[in-house]
């Protein structure tokens, strides 16, 4: 087994892995301060996670992606949800951009990336942990930042959740709740474990009274990128 520490959302935890190749995975968030949680992970995680993985697809290996299962089940109890977007930071606040897989989420934050220059940078670009506590919304980076590992170990305010869609021309609208939730609970890691589920859910009605939320159409063109910052994260920071 291969022992380690990580540090996620101000939360430690301890991991007894079989492949090195999970330490190498995790290993900008790694910690030696004293642990919250240990995870020792078992061949029927793996052999599970064959199954029950949303997409039919894994991260890295079976390994990385129950880990990432386990770790978002406890982070629940913390009042901690695990988001599906691309995530960055502006300035000194935080952003999201969701959409379905292969919609083109990160096509349009690399976008914002070239457009906004040095007042951009990545949070996370596919698994982004959401601290709840009280009024105050914290987006936190993660091990698991997609493909192209896009993120860095940082963490700030969250303003808005971006709903994208692609588009020919570039529109956007901001949503009320009604028009909100049940896209959230496609986004959000949901707990199959009945009582961690109905506490994410209680989670999920703070944040729908906490941020600003929009849709918006969008080319490949930097001028989609324009409007979502003109529009949305400058309006949004003000």
């Amino acid at each position: 087994m291969v022992n380690f520490k990580i540090e996620i959302a101000d939360i430690v935890v301890e991991i007894n892995a079989f492949n090195e190749s999970t330490l190498k995975y995790c290993s900008d968030f790694l910690s030696d301060k004293e642990s919250n949680y240990v995870i020792t992970m078992t061949k029927e995680d793996l052999e599970n996670e064959k199954h029950i993985n949303e997409d039919g697809k894994v991260y890295a290996n079976e390994e990385i992606s129950a880990l990432y299962r386990k770790i978002a089940d406890i982070f629940v109890e913390e009042d901690i949800l695990v988001v599906h977007g691309s995530s960055f930071k502006v300035d000194t606040s935080a952003f999201i951009v969701t959409a379905r897989s292969g919609v083109g989420k990160s096509t349009h934050v690399n976008l914002l990336k070239e457009y906004l220059k040095d007042r951009f940078t990545y949070i996370n670009d596919d698994k982004p942990l959401l601290k709840i506590k009280g009024d105050k919304l914290t987006l936190y980076s993660s091990p698991w930042n997609g493909k192209e590992r896009r993120g860095n170990n940082i963490n700030a305010p969250l303003r808005s959740i971006i709903f994208l869609n692609r588009g020919i021309t570039n529109t956007y609208k901001k949503l009320d709740n009604k028009e909100v939730y049940f896209r959230l609970l496609s986004q959000i890691y949901l707990p199959r474990d009945k009582t961690k589920r109905e506490k994410a859910l209680k989670l999920i009605d703070i944040l729908l009274k906490s941020v600003s939320f929009y849709e918006i159409n969008v080319n490949t063109d930097i001028s989609s990128a324009e409007m979502t910052s003109e529009r949305i994260i400058n309006y949004e920071i003000k």
